[in-house]
């Protein structure tokens, strides 16, 4: 049996290869049967600054990083200074102890210590010096008692299209790195993996699963401007535009981007856009219209700390107010806010739905620890999935219509959608306040009518979109609160308080507007103590609670220093709030 999970650290300059070390070596554990999870902390600059990865390795579900570490892989010495307190009692360092020499005072007498001469070995080698994260693979590798073939199968799969040159140099840095430990450093931590089985399982980030969604959900066209942690959605779909026949278009700018998802969803085409903070600042005034004009739009907005450019390459969840507020005047909307890479496949196929269903703008808010982290999934059951439209005529309802009003007022709020071209179904699309049929109206009652037609679609969206989801027991001595990404810090919290015997549960919010101001009445009023997890300063689910209401949440840890929230920092507060 495996003792514990492994925790693997690599750090160093950004550009040293850490992430495709650690991305690698990931696969290489999902292969074995293995489930893991990678966390990935990089500059915000370009290149030279620090940067590292943390994969975490268990024969059971991963939900979230560790704050502990086994092996640390240190590439420079301000590496070492970094991270060795994060090492574990009995972890080991890996490191150049010829480059970079430390005196006896400056070790840890409970860990252990292995240096591995990846300067020479380069040298010896003949190969870059930017290898030497391979020559770390083939260490690591050695330490947890695993063998080469399965790296060499991915080294292959990766490398082959550069040339034989190119995979065999790198098997020989890995060879090179596992020799080099096996004979020197006789530590071995192979006991703690131990393979279940080799079934074999996806390995994905959120936006992935975000672009996966999209592709299942009919989506043909993507205009986005680059703007991490969003960029990697637009990369995903552009080297799936020919197996998908999707048209993807690197835009000028956001608000290009936005208009263009907007005029290819009035043509018919499924569209989505996809930015960060800043860039759906620019984005509103076209939600304003998408909004006016009833047109179906899916924007994914991949959260990172600000204001301004704040933290381009860190996490946060500060833009849920900003989400529910953005643009000029008032409409309805959907906001989803996934929790892991499995919500956000399904609810992005939702999403579209949705959009389609009540013609309105639905915002997929994610952030960068969601956007990528990678994790292990089973292979998506997708077999139920079907695809609604929702009021869009064919040409055959369009001629039975007689007088066609793009904009008739309905019970659902929702009026028949014709497209451009279509026989019978000649109408205006306009920003302006609009009668029935899309021309521009000054009448008072008119436009209050408009306004409660539109608005009329918010209480169905309450009624269908799925509720709050209480995980654990029915009750607790207390109760997690948390959207979105935080859902997984959390469940890896209830973990660790359960085997402490402490009973907890957990209410999760993946849609978070229309708001589930019943639901959430219905699950926290008889609730002994609760605790909001989220990573802003202002705690603003905590407030949106209270408005929609008046509960008051009694406790609240909020994290807004750009890093993602960790299990332990929940348990501990926990703990003391149960003290």
């Amino acid at each position: 049996m495996m003792k514990k999970d492994l925790c693997i650290t690599i750090a160093g300059e950004a550009g040293q290869g850490i992430n495709v070390s650690a991305l690698f070596l990931a696969r290489a554990f999902i292969r074995r049967g293995l489930y893991a999870f990678l966390l990935t902390e990089n500059p915000n600059s370009i290149k030279l600054e620090h940067a590292w990865c943390s994969i975490r390795v268990s024969q059971e579900m991963i939900y979230a990083q560790s704050h502990e570490v086994d092996i640390l892989v240190a590439l420079d010495r301000d590496s070492i200074l970094k991270h060795s307190r994060e090492l574990s009692s009995g972890g080991i360092l890996v490191w150049d102890g010829e480059g970079i020499p430390l005196e006896e005072k400056d070790k840890r007498a409970d860990i252990r210590y292995c240096s591995v001469p990846f300067e020479s070995l380069i040298k010896t080698l003949g190969v870059s010096p930017l290898q030497r994260n391979i020559v770390a693979m083939g260490a690591v590798l050695a330490l947890v008692g695993d063998e080469l073939s399965l790296i060499k199968e991915i080294i292959q799969e990766q490398f082959s299209r550069k040339g034989n040159d190119v995979v065999a140099h790198n098997n020989a840095a890995l060879e090179a790195g596992f020799s080099h430990v096996s004979k020197t450093c006789q530590i071995c931590l192979g006991e703690k993996l131990i393979s279940q089985n080799t079934n074999r399982r996806m390995f994905l980030n959120g936006n992935e699963a975000i672009s996966a969604g999209a592709i299942k959900a009919g989506c043909k066209f993507i205009a986005a401007y680059p703007m991490t942690p969003a960029s990697s959605i637009l990369h995903f779909l552009a080297a799936k535009e020919n197996d998908y026949t999707i048209v993807v278009k690197h835009a000028e700018d956001e608000i290009a981007a936005m208009n263009m998802a907007i005029g290819a969803n009035f043509a018919g085409v499924r569209a989505m856009t996809a930015t960060s903070g800043g860039g759906f600042c620019l984005m509103t005034e076209a939600l304003g219209l998408a909004a006016q004009s009833e047109t179906p739009l899916v924007v994914v907005l991949a959260q990172r700390p600000g204001p301004s450019t704040g933290q381009p390459t860190h996490t946060s969840q500060t833009e849920l107010e900003f989400a529910l507020h953005s643009s000029q005047g008032e409409f309805p909307r959907v906001i989803i806010a996934p929790g892991d890479a499995q919500e956000c496949f399904f609810e992005t196929f939702n999403a579209f739905n949705l959009a389609e269903r009540f013609q309105v703008p639905v915002i997929i808010l994610t952030d960068k620890y969601l956007a990528e982290s990678y994790s292990a999934q089973e292979v998506f059951d997708d077999k139920s999935l079907r695809i609604d439209r929702g009021k869009l005529l064919n040409q055959e309802q369009l001629n039975a219509a007689g007088i066609y009003k793009r904009y008739a007022e309905s019970s659902d709020g929702v009026s028949a959608r014709a497209l451009p071209g279509m026989m019978n179904g000649l109408h205006v699309a306009t920003s302006y306040e609009h009668d029935e049929f899309g021309y521009y109206l000054e009448d008072l009652d008119g436009v209050q009518r408009m306004s409660d037609k539109r608005f009329a679609k918010n209480q169905v969206m309450a009624n269908i979109v799925p509720q709050p989801r209480l995980y654990g027991p029915a009750k607790a001595e207390l109760t997690f609160v948390a959207w979105g990404s935080s859902k997984n810090p959390c469940l890896e919290a209830m973990r660790m308080l359960e085997q402490d015997g402490i009973p907890v549960n957990f209410l999760h919010y993946v849609y978070l507007w229309p708001f589930p101001a019943q639901a959430t009445e219905t699950m926290l009023k008889n609730v002994k103590k609760t605790l909001i997890v989220e990573g802003n300063k202002t705690g603003q689910l905590m407030r949106l609670i209270r408005t929609e209401t008046g509960i008051v949440i009694n406790e609240s840890l909020l994290v807004y220093n750009g890093q993602p929230i960790y299990p332990i920092d929940i348990y501990q507060k926990v703990k003391k709030a149960l003290a």
